[in-house]
């Protein structure tokens, strides 16, 4: 590859009209490629036609956390610092998802790689980026901004990247590490389907490798967050998750972050 333009995105959650307009955003850039980096299921009515929709479209995705979870039956572990209401409607989500994916979107999710390799630029120094959930060594393991630089740059001598894209945490930010063994970069897309404090409605990375150069930018984009917390309200979806989304997808209540 000599220039190549792409777009990631993370997190949909089986959000329909947030992938949708994500698509429909990223569809006004001339992209060479798009790539989900998983998480397609559990908090909105939508799994099966997300599912649906990405494989019409013919775009890779790596396995998430969540994906891995519903589709491999794992059990679902309690986290220590979400509320007893939280827990309970996640649990309930969680059941939900297990009982509605179909069977053939169940055995496609669990074919799905944990990571993906990209090679751009001239063949004999390419740059190496690796596309993964949430970390090189774990679907969940959370890469935020209190992970240390040495922490970062071990990952780099061990799993061979340049770039490193991760979802998992919801929060978009593009992070430059450098030492004396060299640099990296860290870039997360945010989250499609499930808004955090402090976040777009719903976020991709576009990253353009033109003449040596990488640009990475985070993209906000607003859909029709009212109408994916009614569905939720008339399915069984916890009404849990439609009260997160009207709390924080609103106008505004968010404002794009870096990292």
């Amino acid at each position: 590859m000599v220039d190549f333009t792409f777009a990631a995105f993370s997190d949909v959650h089986a959000n329909l009209p947030a992938l949708k307009a994500v698509l429909d955003d990223i569809g006004q850039y001339r992209v060479d490629a798009r790539y989900c980096l998983g998480d397609l299921v559990d908090f909105a009515p939508w799994p099966n036609e997300t599912i649906a929709l990405l494989r019409q479209q013919n775009i890779p995705v790596v396995l998430g956390n969540h994906d891995r979870r519903v589709a491999c039956n794992e059990p679902l572990k309690p986290l220590p610092w979400h509320s007893a209401a939280e827990r309970e409607a996640r649990r309930l989500a969680v059941r939900l998802s297990k009982r509605t994916l179909s069977e053939e979107n169940r055995r496609w999710l669990q074919n799905r790689p944990t990571s993906l390799r990209l090679n751009i630029g001239p063949r004999h120094a390419p740059l190496r980026i690796l596309l993964v959930h949430a970390s090189p060594r774990s679907l969940s393991e959370y890469l935020t901004a209190e992970v240390s630089d040495a922490q970062l740059m071990a990952y780099r001598q061990q799993y061979a990247f340049d770039v490193l894209m991760a979802g998992h945490t919801h929060r978009a930010g593009v992070r430059t590490v450098t030492s004396e063994q060299g640099q990296c970069i860290i870039a997360n897309p945010g989250a499609t389907g499930r808004i955090k404090p402090g976040q777009p409605q719903a976020s991709w990375l576009l990253a353009r490798y033109q003449r040596g150069t990488l640009t990475l930018d985070v993209r906000s984009v607003r859909y029709d967050v009212t109408r994916t917390a009614q569905a939720i309200r008339e399915s069984a979806v916890p009404d849990f998750y439609a009260d997160d989304l009207m709390r924080y997808g609103m106008p505004g209540t968010f404002a794009l972050g870096g990292g």
